[in-house]
């Protein structure tokens, strides 16, 4: 149920508004990270939690 909400989380924030908020931008200036780097990571972050989920839905089904 975590996996889901935070794919749904990650789906419905756009890559944008997550690049021009005021805490992340401090957060990247502070550790060197461009809007690329950034971007990429949410991608992956974005890819992995939808092949967990994709991953758990036998057992879900199993389960039911």
């Amino acid at each position: 149920m975590v996996t889901v909400m935070c794919t749904t989380t990650i789906s419905t924030l756009t890559l944008a508004s997550l690049l021009q908020d005021p805490l992340i931008k401090m957060v990247m200036l502070s550790d060197n990270v461009s809007p690329s780097d950034h971007s990429a990571l949410l991608h992956r972050v974005k890819d992995s939690l939808i092949a967990r989920a994709s991953e758990r839905e036998p057992e879900l089904e199993a389960a039911v």
